[in-house]
């Protein structure tokens, strides 16, 4: 099951053992999804977490306090311009409301549960309330990421938490928490600490990519008659998420990202504030030494190039890497079969490139197969575009 590849160590990226803070951007730009209505008014003072965006019952909330200045359509996601609504800050950081905290989380009725992380976007994929087992991803998704490493390390206790009320909650009798076997921070830690916890399972999975991934993971963790009778699945962040909306009614206003790249002189995990942008990030936190750079987000092998740095950083960006351009040619492909016998979902990379009516809809978008190409060929020009668990 395990035919995958291990990321030499000398290529991996030493990250600062401190999170860096990048809290305080002069404005945040809030996504206006299709179907959502604005319900402030322009220069109209807000709190943090405030309601600014609804449809039927679903809110989407101010990160910061500051004043509403207007709509912009100059901001991008993943490379597509979009519409959002502009929020000057005015670094207070005031909540109209300070909700109490909630001493046992796992006392939470199954419809109080689903109402809370769905109000406070703690999480919004369907849940299985019939699963048998419930799988939390722990992994950083691309080797060259820490942000869940981290994420784990500073909120451990708080994780632990969480997926023990969850379990509680779901009546789930079998738990599983997967990290790397390689995660130093962590490892002694969690086992050090899980005991409190008997329903949850601690598995270390070896350190090859691409095990971060939902699918690989899950096929490595539970067989497959525990795969068909059902099972939920969260990544740590969702899992940080749901014990803020349970714990405090807090909705996501920040998150871990990795901050890397060859391009910038510190490599880092920064808790940032969502809305901010690129432009912004950068320009706070990083000192470049390298000019000729690009910008990738979400994983060096399986990620993005973006093409402005007008990018909002929303929920679903993991991390960012400046990188000094490479001149590496393609060449012809050699027949190795490298990318075949590596890929995770059994697909023939060569096979698609050439034929291009050729069914790709199992790649997960790993970039694996570019990856370890020793002709450099890029199949992720000729695949699917990386998806978000």
């Amino acid at each position: 099951m395990l035919n995958n590849v291990s990321v030499k160590e000398s290529k991996k990226v030493a990250i600062a053992s401190d999170v860096h803070d990048f809290l305080n951007p002069d404005r945040v730009y809030v996504p206006i999804p299709e179907g959502y209505k604005i319900i402030i008014k322009n220069n109209e003072l807000i709190n943090k977490e405030q309601a600014v965006l609804k449809y039927d019952d679903k809110s989407i909330y101010s990160p910061i306090s500051g004043r509403i200045i207007g709509i912009s359509d100059s901001l991008c996601i993943k490379n597509q311009k979009v519409v959002s609504l502009v929020i000057e800050n005015d670094y207070r950081e005031h909540v109209a409301k300070r909700h109490g905290c909630v001493k046992n989380i796992g006392s939470y009725t199954l419809e109080e549960f689903t109402n809370i992380i769905a109000k406070y976007n703690a999480y919004d994929k369907e849940i299985n309330y019939e699963a048998e087992t419930m799988i939390i991803n722990g992994v950083d998704k691309d080797p060259f990421e820490k942000a869940t490493s981290f994420l784990i390390d500073k909120y451990s206790a708080q994780i632990l938490e969480a997926i023990d009320a969850i379990s509680n909650i779901l009546k789930i009798d079998n738990t599983i928490l997967a990290i790397n076997n390689n995660d130093s921070l962590n490892v002694l830690n969690l086992t050090n600490n899980i005991g409190t916890y008997p329903n949850i399972h601690l598995k270390l999975v070896p350190d090859i990519y691409p095990i971060g991934f939902k699918e690989v993971l899950i096929k490595n963790l539970i067989s497959k008659r525990q795969e068909e009778k059902g099972y939920i699945y969260f990544t740590v962040m969702d899992i940080f998420n749901i014990y803020n909306a349970l714990k405090r009614q807090k909705p996501k206003t920040e998150k871990f990202i990795t901050l890397s790249g060859d391009a910038i002189s510190e490599n880092m995990v920064v808790n940032v504030k969502l809305g901010s942008t690129l432009n912004d990030l950068i320009k706070d936190c990083c000192e470049i030494v390298k000019e000729n750079y690009f910008v990738v987000i979400n994983g060096l092998i399986a990620g993005t190039t973006i093409e402005s740095l007008n990018t909002i950083i929303t929920d679903d960006i993991r991390s960012v890497f400046l990188c000094t351009r490479q001149k590496e040619k393609e060449q012809v492909c050699i027949n190795c079969g490298l990318c075949t016998n590596k890929c995770p979902v059994g697909l023939n990379p060569k096979y698609i490139k050439e034929h291009r009516k050729a069914s790709f809809e199992a790649c997960l978008g790993c970039g694996l197969c570019t990856y370890i190409c020793p002709s450099k060929i890029n199949f992720k020009k000729y695949l699917n575009e990386p998806r978000e668990d």
